[in-house]
């Protein structure tokens, strides 16, 4: 089933994802076997995201709480990075999020080191609520209030 929004962004359902990421990008994202099986719980979407008729993305969303989503996965495939698909897509996504799903809150973390995703959620808006930083995980929490 095909979902859209304005601007020729495109949101498709999607039970894994089908681009392709530069390898130093693999360690930001969960891998194909954790999509796969996190798709298979009820508080879980994905959906493929296209340009036009071009797929260049894919993002996967937790619901926690009523109109609350967690930003699990979200990734522009390397073809087509810096390009600024993924501020237009995420903006996208919240605009079809809040109208289809009534998200109020997105929440996101993003990884020491992953500088462009930080730069992509400050611009839409995202705002730091705190850091993770032990052993296991290092990490910056984010939240973003429609």
């Amino acid at each position: 089933m095909v979902v859209g929004c304005d601007k020729m962004v495109k949101f498709v359902k999607s039970k894994s994802m089908k681009i392709d990421v530069l390898e130093n990008q693999e360690k930001f994202l969960s891998n194909q076997e954790k999509i796969k099986n996190s798709l298979n719980r009820a508080d879980v979407i994905a959906f493929d995201i296209f340009k036009n008729q071009t797929l260049i993305g894919f993002v996967m969303l937790k619901k926690f709480d009523v109109g609350c989503y967690f930003l699990w996965d979200f990734a522009i495939d390397y073809r087509y990075q810096n390009k600024n698909y993924g501020t237009e897509s995420l903006k996208e996504l919240i605009k079809y999020m809040n109208k289809n799903y009534q998200m109020h809150t997105m929440t996101t973390t993003y990884t020491y080191g992953n500088n462009h995703a930080k730069h992509i959620y400050e611009k839409i808006g995202f705002i730091e609520t705190d850091i993770v930083n032990d052993n296991e995980c290092h990490e910056i929490n984010m939240i973003y209030f429609h």
